[in-house]
């Protein structure tokens, strides 16, 4: 395409080095410029300046949340910067780079935040919490749990074989799990965790992992039950534990697996701290 047939115009003295340019859908387009490190918003149909700002320093890319698509978001706009200068202090084996948040939904542009970055922030897209909120973490109400292998309360924890599967089901609490050691898993079998969450605060989830295994660990959150498999690949003692935050006893959340030799005539059992649970049936 020859340049003259596709340009709507040019921006008569708009600044020094422009880079990148997004959009508000309200009629203005906002262009970041790197020599004069500079934000410069203008007017799409006249071609006019209508605000600039500072940006502290030479700024990179900037970002509009919805910027590149056809209906922008428009409330702020995030300069990206490249040289930090005298913003921040040098601590730590790389320079921080420097960022400003401004809130274009008035006719001037207005700085609400300065902060840090760590590395060159590099065309970097925004978007409404509200859009990522409703797929996020959840809580669920364990009395509404109605996954096949949910233990509502400690008392329904336990461990039964169905030939070479060993099915765990257990809970997890601030902080332990129950059951939390494991007799008479055998080479070749398959164990599946089906781990409940009994708390019922929505930032409490817990996480369950077995030392060694190959496939990473799981999160579950509050009222949830996850299940995790496992194929054992030697005899030994295998840790379980969790791998979330929960408590100030969180090292405490934790157990072990004792996988014994194939044809072994170790029974299944398990147990929670030093009392002894009923031992897992056979089926």
């Amino acid at each position: 395409m020859k340049y003259d047939a596709v340009l709507h115009g040019e921006v008569k003295k708009p600044g020094l080095g422009p880079l990148h340019t997004e959009f508000d859908g309200k009629g203005f387009a906002y262009t970041s410029f790197f020599v004069s490190s500079e934000i410069v918003k203008w007017n799409i149909e006249k071609l006019e300046v209508v605000d600039r700002v500072p940006t502290y320093y030479s700024i990179g890319h900037l970002c509009i949340p919805g910027g590149p698509t056809k209906k922008p978001h428009g409330k702020y706009v995030i300069a990206y910067n490249k040289i930090t200068k005298d913003r921040y202090l040098p601590t730590g084996p790389e320079l921080t780079q420097s960022a400003q948040l401004y809130d274009i939904s008035g006719d001037k542009m207005k700085l609400l935040l300065d902060f840090p970055t760590t590395g060159e922030p590099h065309y970097a897209e925004a978007i409404p919490a509200s859009l990522v909120q409703p797929k996020s973490v959840k809580f669920f109400k364990i009395e509404e749990n109605t996954h096949p292998y949910v233990a509502k309360g400690e008392k329904e924890a336990k461990v039964f074989r169905e030939g070479n599967k060993v099915h765990v089901v257990m809970t997890s609490i601030r902080s332990h799990f129950t059951p939390d050691n494991i007799e008479g898993v055998k080479m070749g079998d398959e164990v599946y965790f089906h781990v409940t969450n009994l708390e019922q605060d929505w930032d409490v989830p817990h996480g369950f992992a077995v030392k060694g295994a190959n496939n990473a660990e799981i999160l579950i959150m509050p009222g949830e039950t996850s299940t995790l498999k496992w194929v054992p690949d030697r005899v030994g003692v295998f840790p379980i534990y969790c791998t979330d935050f929960c408590s100030a006893l969180h090292q405490e959340m934790q157990g072990y697996v004792r996988v014994s030799p194939r044809g072994s005539n170790v029974p299944l059992s398990f147990s929670t701290g030093n009392k002894a649970e009923p031992t897992g049936t056979s089926k």
